[in-house]
């Protein structure tokens, strides 16, 4: 059985809800199915900006077979996302029935140490960290020669914005500058969609990267991972990590 802790560790969306409907869909593209539910949320325990306003809001869970919840029911899903766009759709990767506050220290303990885990890993593979603050983003524009080339543009595109970061300090690499430009995908497409979004006056430590989440090459020093940008209250655990 996997544990709480493997669980949190392998969710991007963790959080507690009253199953609705079963058999129902939330999403017009993603067509209701047995395996399938409408749930409401009802606390958010691991999750990202953009999805932080699904709290009180119906998603759709496509749970694994064989189905064990039934209409009324209250649990944790430990999920990731597959559908993004008319209606939020996740896929369970598993649930604890009961709610949240029936093992309130054992689920947060679980997400800590899943976030500090996967923290320790996108600062190893970092070219450079820095706090400081963002500009306001701007439209990433290729050279002239890049733009010129044919490009086949996908659903999926990134479409890679650009911010000048104000450097605070430098958390780990070398670097004498005073500002750094800073790329991120700005699609809200299922691929981006947990990236994060800069916006201007946005202070933090920025994990940057010369390849987005998914090993490819980037503009320039990229944030393409939840974890590429943290706020100013997890500081002190970045300079310990990267000690």
């Amino acid at each position: 059985m996997t544990s709480l802790h493997e669980l949190a560790q392998q969710s991007g969306f963790v959080f507690e809800a009253q199953v609705e409907k079963l058999g129902a869909s939330t999403a017009t593209e993603f067509p209701a199915a047995p395996e399938t539910a409408i749930v409401r949320v009802t606390r958010l325990i691991k999750s990202t900006p953009a999805l932080a306003g699904y709290e009180g809001q119906q998603i759709t869970v496509s749970l694994q077979a064989p189905v064990s919840l039934k209409e009324g029911d209250q649990a944790v899903f430990f999920t990731h996302g597959t559908h993004y766009g008319d209606g939020l759709v996740v896929a369970e990767l598993g649930h604890s029935k009961g709610g949240a506050a029936t093992m309130a220290d054992e689920l947060n303990a679980a997400v800590q140490a899943s976030n500090v885990a996967e923290m320790s890993q996108r600062l190893a593979q970092a070219e450079l960290v820095v706090s400081g603050v963002a500009s306001a983003p701007q439209p990433y524009k290729p050279p002239a020669a890049a733009a010129a080339a044919p490009r086949r543009v996908s659903e999926h595109d990134p479409d890679w914005h650009v911010s000048t970061i104000t450097i605070e300090t430098v958390e780990k690499g070398v670097y004498a500058e005073k500002t750094v430009d800073v790329y991120f995908p700005n699609s809200m497409d299922i691929a981006w969609h947990r990236s994060p979004k800069v916006k201007a006056g946005d202070r933090g430590v920025w994990v940057l990267h010369n390849r987005d989440v998914y090993g490819r090459a980037v503009p320039g020093r990229a944030v393409s991972h939840p974890l590429d940008f943290l706020l100013p209250e997890h500081a002190a655990l970045v300079h310990s990590l990267v000690k």
